[in-house]
């Protein structure tokens, strides 16, 4: 049985399927992490998480689109990273074994890969691939949270993402 979430902050954006993006994306989820006083070996995995799938995206989406959404929906006891393209789609079973060779973007040589997802795998607590309609894929990871003390546990926990449209009158 899932327990009720504890939404702090959901953010999603929608991106250029280019290099740059990902550094921001990798500092964006860094900040908030930190922010929030989660320990550092936990912001470092989901930074590599978050970066290498939103790399994955501009090495193999190649979406008509040219963009891709990310996701980054905080939980008082865990993240979940959503990346979405509309490129053509793939299967985990398809992805070709860890340290062989592939082709490479247009005009570079062949290289050794296939590092990233298994790193994703291993840095993630829970991690699903749904192919997304009617083409593209949408992975989702999900990494529980550590806090650097038992106050700041309990003051993420304090913390509640106000529903969409309401607002305060004073």
């Amino acid at each position: 049985m899932e327990r009720p979430s504890c939404m702090i902050l959901k953010l999603t954006l929608d991106l250029p399927e280019e290099q740059p993006y990902v550094r921001i994306m990798r500092l964006l989820g860094r900040t908030l992490l930190e922010n929030l006083q989660v320990v550092d070996q936990d912001i470092d995995e989901i930074e590599l998480v978050m970066g290498e799938l939103c790399a994955n995206v501009i090495r193999h989406a190649s979406s008509g689109e040219q963009l891709f959404r990310v996701s980054l929906e905080y939980d008082a006891d865990r993240v979940v990273i959503s990346v979405e393209d509309t490129g053509a789609g793939f299967s985990p079973a398809q992805v070709a074994p860890v340290g062989s060779e592939r082709p490479d973007f247009a005009g570079q040589p062949e290289r050794i890969g296939g590092y990233g997802l298994r790193l994703v795998e291993l840095m993630s607590d829970r991690l699903e691939f749904q192919r997304s309609n009617p083409t593209g894929t949408t992975v989702r990871a999900e990494k529980l949270l550590h806090y650097k003390t038992h106050a700041d546990a309990i003051s993420a926990r304090g913390l509640r993402a106000k529903p969409v449209g309401s607002a305060s009158t004073g």
